[in-house]
């Protein structure tokens, strides 16, 4: 959804600067300041809604969400996307997360995308993202798979899976029938295209 409005387009160096500070001021390190700069700039060059997203965000009050410290952790409800992105962008690494996780409840789910893609790519990752009302597949191929146009503003009761194994989204038949096709290509090779590809030494042209 495009905003139809009057107003001057902002450059995307505008935006995560404009971003990183407007973070730093309500109370975030410069570190996660600098990343939720990255992340709004990401969606916006995108053409998501990261702007719109992230000042629901500010409204909401980012000092008062919870961060994401350790997926164990007792209370995963109200969590910043900010700190949940950083962490998974930070942690996802270790194999021992390459499991499916559970969490309560999540403000702005828009704003993980970023960090999930860039650790994906990293990482060579695959994000699998499930709720009731929000589905998405974040690749090292910097492809989203996004059940829906509209991201809801909060989402509840939803998992994250992190694996290492590409999913197949092929037919065995399909497979099949290409490389035998493929096959085609691989010629008995006869002692004459041996000899006419064997290049120097046949001829004297010195």
């Amino acid at each position: 959804m495009v905003l139809q409005e009057d107003s001057l387009m902002h450059s995307l160096y505008e935006i995560e600067t404009t971003i990183k500070r407007s973070s730093r001021a309500k109370g975030l390190s410069w570190g996660v300041s600098e990343e939720a700069g990255k992340a709004v700039r990401v969606l916006e060059q995108s053409e998501f809604q990261g702007l719109e997203s992230f000042k629901r965000l500010i409204d909401l009050g980012l000092t008062k969400l919870n961060k994401l410290l350790d997926v164990g952790q007792s209370d995963t409800s109200n969590l910043c996307p900010i700190h949940f992105g950083i962490f998974f962008l930070d942690q996802s690494h270790n194999e021992d997360l390459h499991r499916i996780h559970n969490f309560k409840n999540i403000n702005e789910p828009l704003l993980i995308l970023p960090f999930l893609s860039k650790s994906a790519k990293n990482n060579l990752l695959y994000f699998d993202f499930k709720s009731s009302n929000l589905n998405f597949t974040i690749s090292p191929g910097d492809i989203f798979f996004i059940d829906q146009n509209i991201i809801p503003k909060d989402l509840s009761d939803f998992s994250l899976t992190i694996s290492t194994q590409r999913k197949k989204f092929y037919n065995q038949s399909s497979w099949d029938y290409l490389y035998k096709l493929s096959l085609e290509t691989f010629v008995e090779e006869t002692e004459e295209k041996k000899i006419s590809g064997a290049g120097a030494g046949l001829t004297d042209n010195d």
